[in-house]
């Protein structure tokens, strides 16, 4: 009888561990800068994976970066638009604000590949781990301030 005991209260214990798990769960996912991080690994996976990809078979850094940008571009607005901004907005103009800010993030990025590789002869693959420190921040405010802006109140 007492082990019975022990087994349920161990049981409810477990019980609020994990509502507390899906409470703290819930919190972060309703931070849009959660969600932007959160997005940004899944980004930086796809993007750094598929740069260091065609770095390996032989593309030029500046081919390579164009190559995973547009490969990561298309990721990144779509988990950017439903998830991270929750935007319900359907027209050209977001697109067109989204591309205007991934345009300028990869016209700073190439910058700085430049100036690590060809400059300060920096590793390509070690020059655009730092360059996505540096954009990520880039993108965020642009993101955040013009591609998905919000026209009324908006839950952070």
């Amino acid at each position: 009888m007492m082990n019975i005991d022990r087994r349920a209260r161990g049981v409810d214990q477990g019980c609020a561990i994990g509502a507390r798990v899906r409470v703290l769960a819930r919190r972060l996912i309703d931070d849009k800068r959660i969600r932007f991080l959160f997005v940004g690994v899944l980004n930086t996976a796809v993007g750094y994976g598929s740069f260091a990809f065609f770095l390996y078979i032989g593309f030029h850094y500046f081919l390579a970066q164009l190559a995973s940008t547009i490969i990561g571009v298309v990721h990144s607005y779509l988990w950017n638009k439903r998830f991270t901004f929750r935007s319900r907005e359907r027209s050209l103009q977001e697109l067109f604000r989204f591309l205007s800010v991934y345009a300028m993030s990869y016209a700073s990025n190439m910058v700085f590949l430049y100036v690590f590789v060809d400059v300060l002869h920096m590793s390509a693959y070690v020059a655009g781990a730092v360059g996505l420190v540096i954009t990520t921040v880039v993108s965020y405010i642009g993101h955040n301030k013009v591609s998905f802006r919000s026209v009324g109140p908006q839950k952070s």
